[in-house]
């Protein structure tokens, strides 16, 4: 009987045993990482920024609820896409999502013969193809895949084959409500065949009629994604894709420059109405050159685009108000204001025995016959925006919390650059200067509410 070298057993055994681990690695599938889905804004206003890092470039500010799409994630930093820009939030204040439901906008193919499907997944039932260059509106997200309108009905495509071009409407998007229907209306040519007419804006709304390329139909409004148009006598709504604007002449009365503030997330548009297509959405507290007007709307220059802004979301100058006497009820809050200096400062204080940042400004105001809301995060939305170039005595300043990530500070404009609160760090009601770095570098935005 031939004698078994144990030796060679055993370097047999570690053999296989590596074989073993590589065939499970190569075949195993792994773990995706909460990189790809939707988030939401957990903070009161968090900064979309060019880079991973608080020293990059803030693209915007967004509100607290709205949804954006994650794309990746690096050092603590979700890169997430919205409204057209890529950038990067903190993952401290976004509640990740792998599923959302959204208008989040409309997806151009990326590629041939690509699949679309009932759920998402490749184990769901194939609807039909697209091909490069098809357009689909997208209406939510489940991890990798989006969920898409396809024949007029709930689909679902690989977010490889689909990157979201341009977000048209969704929960987050503002809507212009105009007080009046328009005194001018738009003449739209329709770019597609067997394009619908619906009885409302919607792809669930009865259909009442079916038209090819080239008919030309009058929009009167828009709803979301939806242009509001007639045709032979037919009241209905086509979906803005199909149906390209011509032939509108609009009329504008000319403007000096003047420089504005949007007090609002707001459409830039073509044109001075909501039946224009919207070429970008301006956050709040957007400086813009308005160049002229057409009834409600201005013309707005901004970042060398020119569009129209609808009024209600803009602040001119002095807002219509005569400056001399919202000047003087200001200079009448800073003088109550001084009243308290030195008065020690006292966590949720609200009386001259001790006040915190907010308390201060919450009772100034009270004492002089103003009724506002009683937290900075709250005092942020009081009154109307104004640009920090056209601050005047009494505003109500605002600035984020140490980390920049949430508002944390709240105080009254007395003028020069500087301003009055009740400062934790200096233990007191105190004057302070805008220039000094660490309020400067903070600054959110100022609220006018005289």
């Amino acid at each position: 009987m031939k004698r078994i070298d144990s030796s060679a057993l055993f370097r047999w055994a570690v053999i296989l045993g590596i074989l073993l681990c590589l065939t499970v690695a190569v075949g195993a599938t792994p773990a995706r990482a909460d990189t790809s889905g939707a988030a939401t804004v957990t903070a009161t206003a968090l900064n979309l920024r060019s880079e991973p890092d608080m020293s990059g470039a803030v693209l915007s500010c967004l509100p607290r609820g709205t949804v954006v799409l994650v794309t990746g994630q690096e050092d603590g930093w979700y890169k997430i896409w919205y409204r057209g820009e890529s950038g990067y939030m903190s993952k401290d204040y976004l509640s990740f999502s792998a599923t959302a439901q959204s208008a989040f906008g409309t997806g151009t193919v990326e590629g041939s013969y690509v699949n679309v499907r009932s759920g998402p997944g490749t184990s769901y039932s194939v609807l039909g193809q697209v091909g490069e260059g098809d357009t689909l509106p997208v209406t939510g997200v489940s991890g990798a895949w989006l969920k898409v309108t396809y024949r007029d009905k709930d689909a679902y495509i690989h977010s490889a084959y689909l990157p979201v071009s341009y977000l048209t409407g969704g929960s987050s998007a503002p809507q212009e409500q105009e007080p009046a229907p328009q005194e001018e209306q738009t003449t739209g040519v329709l770019t597609g065949d067997g394009v619908c007419l619906r009885a409302g804006p919607g792809t669930g709304y009865a259909v009442l009629g079916a038209y090819n390329s080239g008919t030309k139909m009058t929009i009167t409004g828009s709803s979301g994604d939806w242009y509001a148009v007639t045709y032979n006598g037919l009241k209905g709504y086509v979906y803005k894709q199909y149906l390209s604007q011509s032939g509108a002449t609009v009329s504008v009365t000319e403007m000096e420059d003047t420089p504005a503030v949007t007090t609002g997330g707001v459409n830039l548009r073509e044109g001075p109405s909501t039946a224009y297509t919207s070429k970008r959405v301006l956050a709040a507290g957007t400086a813009v050159t308005v160049t002229g007007k057409s009834g409600q709307w201005y013309r707005v220059s901004y970042g060398g685009m020119s569009g129209f802004v609808y009024g209600d979301y803009l602040s001119l100058g002095d807002d219509g108000r005569s400056v001399e006497q919202a000047s003087t009820a200001g200079e009448k809050i800073v003088a109550q204001a001084k009243k308290y200096l030195g008065v020690r400062y006292v966590y949720g204080g609200t009386s001259p025995s001790g006040f915190d940042c907010s308390g201060l400004v919450y009772y100034v105001y009270r004492q002089c016959g103003y009724s506002i809301t009683r937290t900075a995060t709250a005092q942020s939305y009081d009154g109307r925006l104004v640009a920090r170039a056209n601050m005047q005595p009494g505003d109500i300043i605002i600035f984020y919390n140490g980390a920049k990530s949430a508002i944390g500070h709240a105080g009254i404009y007395i003028g020069g650059g500087q301003f009055i609160h009740a400062s934790s760090g200096g233990g007191r009601v105190m004057i302070s200067s805008l220039s000094e770095s660490y309020y400067n570098t903070r600054f959110y935005s100022a609220r006018r509410v005289v």
